[in-house]
């Protein structure tokens, strides 16, 4: 059913939703104004394919501007589609479909980091489930059919979201609709302000982070609720608004307040609240207070906005939990601070630029759209990678042609390049160029994922599920990872962006690793963490176990918005809560459990060891993790080489490519929390398989130092072990250890006597030696039996 409009931890939603197995997603459909695929494909798209869906993004054409390195999986793992239109494509609408449920997020926030996390946003969820489903749900399955014909869309775009349509009209099918109060809100033919009840009311309150230049919305939004108490909420130096117009429109207002939100969070969300008695209702949604937004509709030119009307029972501004010393009343309008958008140069935008709405690879041919013919020729560039290769030229869309085909030859074995559009400018010297667009693989994007689902429906729910003794989990992880292999020929080739057709043979793939091996393990990396899903991706990369929360993330960050209506702001002086100190985790101890269960262990992890073919840096790190827990639990018996050597083994593969998977300080930290580890357990002083083995880990952790290894990281791969003797392993532990490790105080006073007495002396790294001590005291003797006097006290 329908919620009240309120802030929403949609990641965190999303890690539940994931984490529960409940969800066999076929569809997941993202409306937005601006979108970062690198923050879609950093976690949003993993958790989407984790629970089946095919994925789709449709934003406005003229705010795609993405960095070319942020598309890896555009085209083969998701639809990127661009709408175009004479106003702003605006919705803010998230849906995830499956044939017995639904969920639709309609909102104020962005595909973006800032619209799902750092920003003030309001979400309405509509949930169809139990039999029933809102009203509202039907209303949105009859919009998204009309959408494709209201504003310029790629034929593939179009039948993408035609698709999700009548996915969701199918599933709704099975529903009882509900009018449980909330009233979906378009403006294809419709303005905002006329599905409105009109009338006077007792109070009304409104913000949104952009008022137009005239304040054309909030003047007929006063008349058509005459009140004798208006608040208008902004946010100095960062609403856009223009003071002067706001004061004439509002000059003679009664009961007129002035709000200043000073908290430094960026208050993205739309609002329009009223009050008739003790009725309340708000409008929230997409649209600002502009007339693009509120007064016109899709089909005169107006902008494309998605909303919803509900009735609520307290007021949603301000919010419960701010800081009333942050909520500030001002004497006057022109208190505010002007803040205006910048115009571009007329030339440079409506419909003399040219915009590529899609590119698809179709058989032997290459297929473009261009959102409307142009009045002279655009030359069609491409690159298979943007690191490292130019961009070259395709061929030429003919003047007054919206569509051109051209042959894949040249594109390059496989290829999904990325293209672009390149035309000359008025002078015809100065050369524009349009945005990156990914081509796109449509008998990829129609297959829906199926290697997040695990075996049986089984899925990983917490760490103790992988340590526990309950093996069918370890088995579930285990067809988990050998899936890896079976879709390794369907990855993308490193030498271009995609593999399109993954018939690519082994020999092949071994000889482009050697010769970009960042691209491939990129692809192996994506693809396990879509396997293996959220709890052992955390487990692998030293992630606390997720809380759920409706607060927020503030992330340190260097994004910055550009102060337009989509913007997002982050807040230096916004703070997340401290967290006190948590207490360590009681170690897992296996020892009193049965031998059939260790042994049952030691074979899976034996088994993980002989896979064959190169895994991901975070399956290594999980491995090596994992390998670590049992034998810290007493999974194997004293003294045995073994665990040792499967440690060393799967870190070393990890060390060996996290630099550039990203992941140096996971490796380094799970690398120091294991040298802890085998070193308190092994007897140095003598020679024995064991201590052989520990030596092979200490000559791989060699570079390892108190400088360079995160502690943060380290306290958290700590969690669940054992130090000898049974109490739980700490990160002092650690310190201490890494610390005796990569300092040798005797060799050092030694060191420095040489360097006294004329001396060059060089340590070559903390294994160089392998006694320090002992080669100390030798050092120390010799010194004092050429005549010298020993100042190091050996």
């Amino acid at each position: 059913m329908s919620s009240v409009a309120a802030p929403l931890n949609v990641p965190a939603l999303f890690h539940e939703m994931e984490a529960s197995g409940d969800w066999d997603v076929e569809e997941a459909l993202f409306l937005t104004f601006n979108a970062d695929v690198a923050f879609l494909e950093r976690g949003v798209l993993g958790l989407c394919q984790s629970m089946g869906a095919r994925v789709t993004v449709i934003a406005d054409a003229r705010m795609w501007h993405p960095d070319p390195l942020a598309m890896k999986g555009a085209g083969t793992e998701y639809l990127v589609g661009l709408a175009s239109h004479s106003g702003a494509f605006h919705p803010k609408l998230t849906l995830l479909v499956s044939e017995d449920r639904v969920l639709a997020l309609i909102g104020s926030g962005n595909l973006t980091m800032g619209g799902w996390q750092h920003n003030s946003e309001l979400w309405n969820a509509l949930r169809a489930e139990d039999g029933q489903a809102p009203q509202a749900l039907f209303d949105l399955a009859e919009w998204l059919e009309l959408l494709p014909g209201s504003v310029r869309l790629a034929s593939d775009h179009g039948a993408a979201l035609n698709r999700v349509a009548v996915r969701l009209r199918a599933t709704l099918e099975r529903f009882t609709p509900v009018d449980d109060g909330a009233q979906l809100v378009t403006n294809l033919d419709r303005s905002f302000l006329s599905q409105l009840p009109d009338g006077p009311v007792d109070e009304l309150t409104l913000y949104a982070p952009f008022i137009d230049e005239h304040a054309s919305a909030v003047r007929a939004l006063v008349e058509h609720f005459p009140t004798p108490k208006l608040t208008l909420v902004v946010q100095p130096g960062l609403t856009v608004v223009d003071p002067q117009a706001l004061a004439r429109v509002l000059r003679g207002q009664t009961g007129l307040t002035i709000v200043a939100d000073t908290s430094g969070r960026y208050r993205h969300a739309k609002l329009v609240e009223w009050r008739r008695g003790t009725h309340r209702q708000v409008l929230t949604g997409s649209a600002n207070l502009s007339a693009a937004a509120m007064l016109n509709t899709v089909r005169r030119g107006g902008n494309v906005e998605l909303g919803i009307l509900t009735n609520i029972d307290e007021p949603l501004c301000p919010e419960p939990g701010l800081d009333p010393n942050h909520w500030e009343e001002l004497d006057s309008i022109t208190d505010i601070p002007a803040l205006r958008i910048g115009t571009q140069d007329p030339e440079a935008t409506g419909l003399a630029v040219p915009q590529l709405l899609s590119a698809v690879l179709s058989g032997n041919e290459l297929k473009i759209e261009l959102a409307y013919p142009v009045s002279f020729a655009v030359a069609l560039e491409y690159t298979n990678n943007p690191v490292t290769d130019p961009w070259k030229r395709v061929g030429t869309v003919i003047a007054g042609r919206s569509t051109a085909s051209f042959p894949t030859d040249q594109l390059g074995h496989d290829a999904v390049p990325l293209l672009r559009l390149n035309w000359a400018g008025d002078d015809e010297t100065i050369l524009a160029r349009g945005p990156a667009v990914p081509a796109s693989v449509p008998e990829r994007l129609r297959a829906r994922p199926s290697a997040g689902r695990a075996t049986g429906g089984l899925r990983i729910k917490s760490r103790d599920d992988l340590l526990g003794v309950d093996l069918r989990y370890l088995d579930a992880f285990a067809s988990q990872l050998s899936k890896i292999h079976e879709d390794v020929t369907a990855l993308k080739i490193p030498s271009t962006r995609r593999n399109g057709s993954g018939t690519a043979s082994a020999g092949a793939r071994d000889a482009e690793f050697e010769e970009e091996p960042a691209a491939f393990l990129w692809e192996l990396e994506q693809t396990a963490q879509h396997l293996h899903g959220p709890v052992f991706s955390g487990f692998a990369l030293g992630l606390p176990t997720p809380v759920q929360t409706t607060g927020w993330e503030n992330f340190d960050s260097s994004e910055t918005g550009d102060l337009d209506a989509d913007a997002a702001v982050y807040g230096e002086d916004q703070v997340a809560p401290p967290t006190d100190n948590p207490e360590p985790v009681e170690p897992i101890i296996h020892a009193a459990d049965p031998d059939r269960i260790k042994k049952a262990r030691r074979d899976r992890v034996r088994a993980f060891a002989t896979m064959p073919g190169r895994l991901s840096t975070v399956s290594y790190l999980g491995l090596a993790r994992l390998a670590l827990c049992f034998y810290c639990a007493g999974d194997w018996k004293e003294h045995d080489p073994e665990p040792i050597r499967l440690v060393t083994s799967f870190l070393t593969k990890a060390l060996d490519h996290a630099d550039n998977s990203g992941m140096g300080d996971e490796a380094k930290a799970l690398a120091a929390v294991a040298l802890t580890c085998v070193r308190r357990r092994v007897d140095n002083t003598a020679t024995s398989p064991a201590t052989q083995e520990a030596k092979r880990l200490h000559d791989r952790c060699r570079d390892l130092d108190l400088g360079t290894v995160p502690f943060p990281l380290v306290t958290e791969y700590t969690q669940c072990l054992s130090a000898p003797g049974g109490r739980p392993l700490e990160t002092a532990d650690v310190y201490d250890e890494l610390q005796t490790f990569s300092e040798h105080p005797q060799l050092d006073a030694v060191i420095m006597a040489a360097d006294g007495h004329g001396y060059e002396a060089e340590v070559l790294g903390p294994t160089s030696l392998r006694t320090p001590d002992i080669a100390a005291d030798w050092f120390g003797g010799s010194l004092i039996s050429r005549g010298f006097q020993w100042l190091g006290g050996c």
